[in-house]
């Protein structure tokens, strides 16, 4: 990560522990005061943006071709019998290799080029549990949202739009943005503190695209992300 996103990221979590601190002094006689998770799964992007869909046009596939597994952990702090604070953290990181639709080289093979999209957070929310404690089963919704640190990497062979030459060349972009995601899961307990989990999450982020892909408009990060856990009770 740059300096600036060590230091966003440090006061997120400051801001994280002010937050919380109330709720620690006024700790009160729940089942549990929190858990640590740990969760793996399949991220797919949505790729609903301008860059996306020129390279749609250009280029075969689509950004659902970067689908691949995202691993995350979080912290639950309980404030109630059915309401926690989620602190969490994940990382996504998916590639594609994609080549031009309409144009081959002198030797009639694709021209082609490899895209990797990669995507960290640090997010802060809420968890609604719909069920008491000790229930077998216990569903649960929520929201959240943080920074999204990103960068997406084209590495290959490209067309010279102004003379048709094929050149080779490495095209970054990436930066750090606030986005949002909604969850909905259910928790079934399999001892005294330890719980296994599904969860669906749904996020929304989006940033413009500098360095070399300045110019080429708005990426869309967002994307829906399927995972199972293990889930540790304090």
């Amino acid at each position: 990560m740059t300096t600036k996103t060590i230091r966003t990221a440090v006061v997120l979590t400051g801001l994280l522990v002010a937050v919380s601190a109330p709720s620690w002094a006024q700790r009160r006689a729940y089942e549990r005061d929190g858990a640590f998770r740990l969760h793996a799964g399949l991220f797919t992007p949505d790729g609903e943006s301008e860059y996306w869909d020129d390279k749609a046009v250009d280029f075969t596939g689509d950004a659902q071709d970067l689908e691949n597994v995202s691993i995350g952990g979080d912290y639950l702090h309980s404030l109630g019998p059915r309401l926690s604070l989620l602190f969490s953290g994940n990382y996504f990181q998916g590639d594609t290799t994609q080549s031009y639709v309409d144009f081959v080289d002198n030797f009639g093979d694709r021209i082609r080029h490899d895209t990797t999209l990669e995507i960290a957070s640090l997010t802060a929310g809420l968890v609604l549990h719909l069920t008491e404690p000790g229930a077998a089963i216990r569903p649960y919704i929520g929201v959240a949202g943080g920074l999204y640190s990103w960068s997406v990497v084209e590495e290959g062979d490209f067309i010279d739009e102004d003379n048709l030459e094929i050149f080779s060349a490495r095209l970054e972009s990436d930066g750090n943005v606030l986005g949002y995601y909604g969850l909905a899961g259910l928790e079934v307990p399999i001892g005294r503190t330890v719980s296994l989990f599904g969860e669906g999450r749904w996020s929304q982020v989006e940033d413009e695209l500098s360095g070399d892909l300045e110019g080429l408009g708005d990426i869309d990060l967002s994307g829906r992300q399927l995972a199972v856990g293990i889930s540790w009770s304090l």
